[in-house]
């Protein structure tokens, strides 16, 4: 005996043409919620980069740095203050600041942001970390951002830089990634910061503990040492806060969600008027079931296998599209844009969720089908 989804789906399989025409205007609406959900991921994943790319267990900023973007500093002797507490392994001073980059191909003056730290030690996950050594190592060397934005030019190893007027080796590159405030980076030792700036405070310490030793602890005995005019997290707790500062600072969730709503608003539409003509085609064959004594349970079992069938067949030619407007997204912003199994999970949810709601706004004609119009 046929099942309910087996005939819906004979019924949605039936006209071949219809089925991709409705395949495709799902698709549309999953490609538009995909990207929406992407861009914001990205705004935010690339806003907290820095949180995400620290190599420790704790992180000391200053109290007034309430963002990443925001360059408060605090005195270098903070760090030394916490060296000989019980946990305490290695503290690595971090510097931050920008600094004019003259292009070797416009000879354009742009800002990009420096990073730096003492030579030897590699507190971020930006790459090798012997090689990141070695080339620091080196006087008035520095290490380009390879996931920077074009306008800087096309950087090569070995060539000379201008950096505010002084001029710096590439020794290689790193991987850090702009963000909606930076377009680029430059990493350069603690001593070439320094001679730049003698007296340049860090604005992050990274903090690494001792085998065995417990991390809230050892923060215990950390803020106990120390001032309040520092702050002392995880580098989850840092991301964290990074991500709600830039929810809360700019309507970008409302903007985006918006437009995942509007995307929801035209697949459940489409979803729904595939379904209501499908319906309307083949009125005769429901009232002829009805006449055979099925019921309607049966029949809202079909109408749904139906859009279920449309919102599969709809996720999976939208997630293609997606893979490659995300490919172009992030080659274009060099944003932080790409597809997850946590997305991807939340875009076909959504997706079943509007094509089963319009399933059963649409099931409602079905019911008033009358096995009497066959005679």
């Amino acid at each position: 005996m046929m099942t309910s989804p087996g005939l819906g789906i004979r019924l949605l399989a039936f006209n071949p043409a219809r089925l991709l025409a409705a395949f495709a205007g799902i698709a549309v609406a999953v490609v538009i919620m995909f990207v929406e959900l992407g861009l914001l991921v990205g705004v935010l994943d690339s806003q907290a980069i820095m949180a995400d790319l620290v190599r420790g267990d704790l992180v000391m900023m200053s109290r007034g740095r309430t963002n990443l973007h925001k360059f408060n500093d605090f005195d270098r002797i903070r760090l030394s203050q916490i060296a000989g507490l019980s946990g305490v392994g290695e503290i690595i001073p971090i510097y931050q600041g920008t600094a004019g980059l003259e292009s070797p191909e416009d000879e354009v003056i742009r800002r990009i942001m420096v990073v730096s730290f003492p030579a030897g030690h590699t507190p971020l996950a930006i790459g090798d970390e012997d090689e990141i050594a070695r080339q620091l190592a080196t006087p008035r060397t520095i290490l380009y951002d390879r996931r920077s934005r074009p306008i800087f030019g096309n950087i090569v190893v070995g060539e000379d830089v201008e950096l505010d007027g002084a001029l710096y080796r590439v020794g290689g590159f790193v991987d850090i990634g702009p963000d909606i405030v930076n377009d680029g980076a430059v990493v350069m030792s603690e001593g070439a910061w320094l001679m730049r700036r003698p007296n340049a405070r860090p604005i992050m310490g990274v903090i690494r503990l001792l085998a065995g030793a417990d991390v809230a602890q050892v923060r215990e005995r950390i803020v106990a040492a120390l001032p309040d005019d520092v702050s002392v997290l995880t580098p989850v707790e840092v991301r964290d806060r990074e991500v709600a500062f830039t929810l809360s600072s700019a309507p970008i969730g409302v903007l985006f969600g918006i437009g995942m709503l509007a995307g929801l608003i035209i697949g459940a539409i489409t979803c729904y008027q595939i379904l209501f003509n499908e319906i309307v085609d083949r009125m005769k064959q429901y009232a002829m079931l009805k006449a055979m004594g099925f019921s309607d349970a049966f029949l809202r079992r079909v109408i749904l296998a139906q859009a279920v069938l449309l919102s599969c067949g709809g996720f999976v030619l939208g997630l293609g599209l997606a893979y490659s407007v995300y490919a172009y997204i992030a080659k274009e912003t060099a944003l932080a844009v790409q597809l997850s199994l946590t997305s991807g999970g939340i875009i076909f949810a959504l997706a079943a969720g509007m094509s089963i709601a319009a399933g059963l706004l649409a099931v409602r004609r079905v019911r008033i089908a009358d096995p009497a119009e066959l005679y």
